[in-house]
This record gives C-alpha cells, structure tokens and sequence, in this order.
C-alpha cells in the first residue's frame, strides 16, 4: 500500500476511536452511580418488616441434586463458576466484617437462589424494583426464606467478585450493608450481562437477619 494511501484509513480508525471513548457505556457501575439514566438517585435498600428506607439489593434456585457420595447438596443447582464467585465474594465480605469487628455471615443456598433470579433481573431492569414491579424483597419469599430484616446490593459491569465488592465497599449504602451486624446470612448471584451496554456480569447480593 502506497503512503498516500494510508492517510484516508489512518482518519478513519481515529475518528473511530473517539467515537468509542465518548460513549462511555462500559464502566461498571452501582445502582447509586451518577451515571445511571435519572442521576442515579436510587440508593441501596434495607426493609425493617414493611418500612423501607434507603441503604441497601441478588437468583431462584432448583430443587438441589445429589453429589457422587449420593448426599444432598444444597448448592447442587449452582454452576462451578457461580459457586467459586459467591465463595470469593462471602469470604471478602467476611474479611471486612472481621476488620469491623463483627461475625461471620454465612452463604445460604436459598437466598443465592434468590440472589441468582436478581441478577438475571438486573441485567434487563438494572433496580430495586423487580420487573413485575414489586421489591426484590419478594425473591426472597419466593425462596421461602422467613426474615422480617433485609437488605439488597447490586452491581453491574464488574468482571470479578474481587472488583465488586471493592466497588460496594466504596459506596456508603452498600457499605452499611455489608457492615450491618444484625444480618447472619448471605446470598450472592451473578449473571452475565448480555444485551446491555454493559460488560462483566450483573451482582447481586441479598441480606437477611
């Protein structure tokens, strides 16, 4: 190809590239983000029985399948990949729970289940608010979890769990959740975001007392 030739694609690929960098569509954000359409004024949620105020939001799980050893596994319904995720992510929440001085929460198969319907959900319909438009604490009924005290974060865009919850840690209202010491229990899901401007996955997590 001749120099001169090179001239007209060489304008071509920059003009490209710029067009790229100010759409901007690909950073991960959280349901706080400024970024979001509407100013990103929807913050965390926790309910206290039917009073919700703003702080902090996760799949629906299969009947569980039994492992080789022919005992029920309640994470059975979970891919690998979704059960090393919420691993991660239960063990870097309970990292930060030390360092504050509090207790454990522990992985529940259930309210992953529910944190796994969420994330589907969040990746559609990137909010508290359900696509049937009731709260997302109705996934957690649905999973026949019983809690009068729940909480929700969601985040999306992020490819790993170490990215999202460094990302929740960042943000006040996922923070508190996260640091609350009345929640025991924890579900995680994730969902990869597919037909969004979006990359990495959707996250859910759900809380319960």
């Amino acid at each position: 190809m001749k120099k001169k030739d090179l001239f007209p694609l060489l304008a071509a690929l920059v003009c490209a590239a710029g067009l790229l960098w100010m759409r901007g569509g690909d950073r991960p954000v959280l349901l706080d983000d400024p970024a979001l359409p509407g100013g990103g004024t929807s913050a965390p949620a926790v309910d206290i029985g039917d009073q919700e105020v703003p702080l902090a939001e996760a799949p629906g799980a299969e009947d569980p399948q039994p492992d080789q050893s022919g005992a029920e596994d309640p994470f059975g319904q979970f891919t690998q990949d979704q059960r090393d995720a919420m691993e991660e992510v239960l063990e870097l929440v309970n990292q930060a729970r030390e360092e504050a001085g509090l207790a454990p929460l522990e992985l529940d198969p259930a309210l992953c289940g529910a944190a796994q319907v969420r994330a589907r959900e969040c990746v559609g319909t990137f909010s508290h608010t359900r696509p049937d438009g009731t709260s997302y604490k109705t996934a957690i009924a649905q999973a026949e979890v019983e809690s009068s005290y729940t909480g929700e974060n969601v985040a999306t865009g992020h490819s790993s769990a170490k990215q999202v919850v460094a990302a929740w840690m960042k943000s006040e209202g996922h923070r508190a959740n996260i640091l609350n010491e009345k929640f025991t229990k924890l579900g995680v899901g994730l969902e990869k975001n597919t037909g969004n401007r979006y990359q990495g996955y959707a996250w859910a997590q759900l809380f319960v007392k």
